[in-house]
C-alpha cells in the first residue's frame, strides 16, 4: 500500500509540473502575442454585435462586415438616441428613415418632401434636413450634415458619401471597413 501511494504520489508530481509548463509556456505566448491578441476581443464583439465598431491607435474607425454582407455603424444623436446606419456608398447624402429623424428632433409630419430621389426601388421623394450633430464610434462628432428624410419604404437609415468622403481615406478590406481620421 505504501509503494502505491508513492508511486502515485510521483505521478501527480510530474503532472503538476507539466502542468505548471504548459501554463507558464501559454502565459509567455500570450505576452509575446498581446499586441496582435488586442483587436481580438473587438473581432469577437463585431461578431457578436453587428453594428459593433472600434477605433485604433491608427486612427482608423474599423467596421466588421456583418453576417449579410453589409457594414453597419452606430451613431449617436446630440440627445444620446442611438441610430444604426447601413454603410452605403452608392448614397449620395444621409437617408434617415422618418423613425430615426424624429430621434433627431424633427417632426416629420411638417417637413416638405420635395426632393426627388431616383433609387433602386423606383423614385422616391424626400425632405431635405440638416443634422446639427452626430457622433459615431464614441470618437469623431460631425456638425452640420446634409441628409435627408424618407417618405417612406426605408427600412434602415443609410450613411451615404457626405459623411464617409469626410473622413481622410476609407477602404474595404477584406470584410473590414476602415475609416481613417
Amino acid at each position: 500500500m505504501f509503494m502505491y501511494l508513492r508511486r502515485n504520489k510521483g505521478a501527480n508530481s510530474f503532472a503538476n509540473v507539466i502542468l505548471w509548463g504548459v501554463i507558464f509556456a501559454v502565459l509567455i505566448v500570450l505576452y509575446a502575442f498581446r499586441f496582435e491578441l488586442g483587436t481580438l476581443k473587438e473581432r469577437v464583439l463585431s461578431v457578436l454585435i453587428p453594428s459593433y465598431s472600434w477605433t485604433n491607435e491608427k486612427g482608423q474607425l474599423i467596421i466588421a462586415r456583418s453576417n449579410n454582407g453589409h457594414f453597419y455603424l452606430d451613431a449617436t444623436t446630440k440627445n444620446n438616441h442611438k441610430i444604426t446606419f447601413l454603410v452605403d456608398t452608392g448614397a449620395s447624402d444621409i437617408a434617415l428613415t422618418q423613425e430615426d429623424a424624429q430621434k433627431l428632433g424633427f417632426n416629420v409630419s411638417k417637413l416638405k418632401y420635395t426632393q426627388k430621389y431616383s433609387t433602386a426601388n423606383g423614385v422616391s421623394y424626400a425632405a431635405p434636413v440638416k443634422i446639427d450633430q452626430l457622433t459615431i464610434g464614441n470618437k469623431r462628432t460631425f456638425h452640420n450634415l446634409e441628409a435627408h428624410i424618407t417618405s417612406g419604404g426605408l427600412d434602415i437609415s443609410l450613411l451615404g458619401m457626405s459623411l464617409i468622403g469626410s473622413f481622410k481615406d476609407f477602404k474595404i478590406t477584406r470584410d473590414m471597413l476602415i475609416l481613417s481620421y
